[in-house]
């Protein structure tokens, strides 16, 4: 006898539970849920086989699904007019219309129970496709680094602006999850949290192209910012679910996508749950994950690059192995040759980068609220940027932009 917990609608609901009461049925509705919080909290606690889901569900997204089936149970979902209502399966593999018969929903339900668990995990952990060869395709660049405030933000700033001025589109997102900062660097005054927004969205199967350019304001010719968090303590609504649906979708986009996110690497939440909890390191994570080339900005002093040494091997283990090194506030007293020496005895280099201290010019571009291009130009700083920018390091291949 199968087990079901059955969240559906009210007509839908009474059809299903009269039809399966016949005695001799092999399956049987253990528990009718009104909603989604009701319908996790008994699929938590080992109630039922297999969930069969209206996915009209208010809340129902990849996350809640993903949670659903990491209880152990099948999940079936119910789909209504799609084609009328504008929504998607959510991924879902096992999907029957609301008005099937209940022959049909149980053949689903028993395929769902069947499945493989190595695929229903794959389903769970895996990320939204990415473009195929005949699409644009986006390049991810992420500028990370070691604790410290080695100047993260103002790099990835400045490169983005330096890109979209030499002519490729460009699109800057903040993905810090401890200290968003970039609309206020870049003077936007009225900051809303589009990388919240657009987690939601690639969460809801809704994140298409037009839905994207909504949260992408224009900063100037060729240059796009999707915004962080805002406040710091909304961190938990930036789940690496959703942003991996997020990197895709600027990878279909095309162009050049440069991403700044926080230091921290651990992944402490899954030593303090036996459940799914959000990761406030997911975002740089996952960011990492999808890079197609990592940026590590590293002080230029003893503790920087020891921390950044020390960062080796949590990088492989992220997949970061071509990783170049952009070595900030360098002076005449440590020549970037020793740097280099230093660095490349102990962890593998794709490049070593020296960006000259200019600690004037960044206070002033940071009081102005503007780019190194517009409040100093002829900064040491600015002229490493541009032609920093203008690499094949950070340009990479040509990509295609999206009209």
């Amino acid at each position: 006898m199968i087990d079901i917990v059955l969240c559906a609608s009210g007509s839908d609901e009474v059809r299903i539970v009269h039809d399966l009461a016949p005695t001799g049925s092999r399956a049987r509705v253990v528990r009718r849920c009104a909603d989604l919080a009701e319908t996790r909290g008994a699929a938590a606690a080992g109630i039922g086989d297999v969930v069969v889901i209206d996915l009209t569900v208010r809340g129902l997204d990849r996350d809640a699904i993903a949670d659903l089936l990491r209880t152990g149970a099948a999940v079936v979902g119910l789909r209504p007019d799609s084609a009328a209502l504008g929504r998607t399966d959510l991924g879902l593999r096992h999907v029957v219309d609301s008005s099937a018969s209940v022959e049909e929903i149980l053949t689903a339900i028993e395929a769902a129970i069947g499945e493989d668990e190595e695929e229903v995990d794959a389903w769970t952990q895996g990320p939204p496709a990415d473009p195929s060869d005949d699409e644009p395709r986006g390049r991810i660049l992420v500028v990370w680094g070691p604790a410290g405030a080695p100047g993260r933000s103002t790099v990835a700033v400045n490169l983005a602006a330096e890109a979209a001025a030499a002519g490729t589109e460009t699109v800057l997102v903040d993905a810090d999850t401890y200290a968003p900062s970039l609309a206020q660097m870049l003077g936007v005054l009225e900051e809303a949290p589009g990388l919240v927004a657009a987690c939601r969205a690639s969460a809801r199967d809704t994140l298409d192209a037009r839905t994207l350019a909504g949260l992408l304001p224009s900063l100037g010719p060729g240059l796009r910012l999707l915004t962080g968090i805002g406040v710091a303590a909304r961190w938990a609504e930036v789940r690496p679910s959703g942003l991996d649906g997020v990197w895709s979708a600027l990878r279909r986009r095309g162009g050049l996508v440069i991403v700044d996110v926080a230091a921290n690497l651990e992944e402490d939440e899954e030593l303090s749950y036996d459940t799914s909890a959000p990761q406030r390191n997911g975002a740089a994570l996952s960011a990492l994950q999808a890079a197609d080339q990592v940026l590590a900005v590293v002080d230029a002093e003893p503790v920087g690059i020891t921390r950044l040494i020390r960062e080796r091997e949590r990088l492989e283990e992220l997949g970061v192995s071509d990783l170049a090194v952009l070595v900030n506030r360098t002076t005449s007293l440590i020549p970037a040759q020793r740097l280099e020496e230093l660095l490349a005895g102990r962890m593998p280099l794709a490049s070593l980068h020296a960006l000259p201290e200019d600690s004037a010019a960044c206070h002033r571009a940071a009081w102005d609220g503007a780019l190194l291009a517009e409040s100093a130009p002829r900064s040491p700083l600015r002229r490493a940027l541009k032609e920093l920018a203008c690499s094949p390091l950070v340009q990479g291949a040509p990509a295609r932009v999206a009209g």
